[in-house]
């Protein structure tokens, strides 16, 4: 599981290849774009533990799915997506808050 902040890794070529650095470039942004707003609704998650799809996140931001399933994997590894916690709480106390939701 994640939690605001969350990092979404970039392409780090440096070579001379123009193309290439074009590439990083275009892939780089896109990861800017994606990382600002997966950090914005993390930062405004009102539950304790939510799952952020990334055909959501797709849909959303308009980035095509295979980039964001491609960038988003560095974020915790999901081929699907990814689950976060509220900001401000451990793991254990977001599972604790749904395990006493659940009881009730």
């Amino acid at each position: 599981m994640v939690t605001y902040p969350i990092h979404v890794s970039r392409d780090s070529y440096r070579g001379s290849n123009p193309k290439k650095r074009a590439k990083a470039q275009a892939t780089n942004q896109l990861a800017s774009s994606l990382e600002a707003h997966i950090n914005k609704k993390l930062q405004n998650q009102s539950e304790p533990i939510r799952v952020y799809m990334y055909q959501e996140l797709a849909l959303e931001t308009g980035i095509a799915y295979d980039a964001v399933r491609k960038l988003g994997f560095s974020i915790d590894g999901g081929s699907g997506g990814f689950t976060a916690y509220k900001s401000g709480l451990t793991q254990e106390q977001a599972m604790d808050i749904v395990a006493k939701r659940n009881r009730t």
